[in-house]
């Protein structure tokens, strides 16, 4: 991910083209994001993926061109290996419950992840069938 320093009310609303976004922040940068790829945990930034953010950005909004990158990082997206994400208690400690494994959905589905765990730590009936997301050691031992 990138921020652009860019003058104020340059981009005023999310723009989203070919899988790459441009977003304002509330401090004034603007986000761009973001690339993919398969690297563990490590969080080293590296000069191709810059220039790929910048490619887009910049095909997006030319202006983007003589404006300054203010900041360039990476983050963690940590998934499940079948892309189902681990909603429930821990097999070895029922009182341990989980809510993770989400990847690049976790904003998007955590008001219905949420749901789902919080019917669970209270007992009620789920609006869905948690078992898929149970955190079974069938699927923990594929982590």
């Amino acid at each position: 991910m990138i921020t652009y320093q860019a003058p104020k009310d340059l981009v005023q609303r999310v723009v989203l083209k070919d899988g790459r976004y441009i977003i304002p922040r509330a401090d004034g940068l603007l986000l761009v994001g973001s690339t993919l790829e398969e690297a563990g945990f490590d969080k080293t930034t590296d000069a191709a993926a810059l220039a790929s953010l910048k490619q887009s950005a910049e095909a997006i909004l030319p202006a983007l061109a003589l404006c300054p990158v203010a900041h360039q990082w990476a983050g963690l997206r940590p998934g499940s290996p079948e892309g189902i994400p681990f909603i429930g208690a821990l097999p070895e400690w029922p009182n341990v419950f989980v809510n993770a494994g989400h990847y690049r959905n976790g904003l998007v589905l955590a008001p219905a992840s949420t749901h789902l765990l919080v019917d669970q730590l209270l007992g009620r009936e789920p609006v869905i069938d948690p078992a898929p997301y149970q955190p079974t050691p069938e699927r923990l031992i594929n982590t």
